[in-house]
């Protein structure tokens, strides 16, 4: 039997079903949290946990690691139980750097412009441990796991990708 050249029809598929396969793997290692996160060491303690914060009201405690997160090139989400994305703002920020023995907060404190989600990440303790700044931060609304994503825009890998518990006005730490 003489085999001669394929078609250009059958040469056009070939090249589509490669390109779809090439795609979807790559598209599949990019969902992939990044190896970066302490979670993907069972011996390293989670950076991520809730305590108590001002009047009892939960924040989230982000705790840094030795693999430091530059937190202007990352933007933060929050995904509540069901499952709403809600972006994160700046508050107060004085070390944006991330590091280990270094610490910041997440907290709920709604304002009038609903392009703002509310929740907001501070490094300042005085901000969620007193009144000083704000009169109480809000309860995270509603309960339940809640998911926290860091994800680092320089090296396009999730730096912190946890689930964490919101049980009410105080949740264990």
């Amino acid at each position: 039997m003489k085999r001669g050249s394929i078609s250009t029809g059958t040469a056009t598929i070939s090249a589509i079903t490669i390109a779809a396969v090439l795609m979807t793997v790559v598209a599949a290692g990019l969902l992939v949290p990044g190896g970066e996160t302490a979670a993907a060491d069972p011996a390293l303690p989670l950076p991520v946990e809730t305590v108590a914060g001002y009047a009892g009201t939960p924040v989230v405690r982000i705790s840094g690691t030795e693999n430091a997160i530059n937190l202007t090139n990352c933007r933060i989400y929050l995904i509540d139980p069901e499952g709403t994305l809600r972006d994160v703002h700046t508050a107060i920020l004085r070390n944006t750097t991330l590091g280990a023995g270094e610490t910041a907060y997440i907290f709920r404190f709604p304002v009038d412009d609903e392009a703002v989600s509310g929740y907001w990440i501070t490094d300042e303790q005085e901000m969620v441990f007193t009144a000083a700044y704000l009169p109480a931060a809000h309860p995270f609304s509603p309960a339940g796991r809640w998911r926290i994503v860091v994800y680092d825009q320089s090296s396009l890998k999730n730096r912190i990708d946890q689930v964490f518990l919101i049980n009410g006005p105080v949740s264990p730490g």
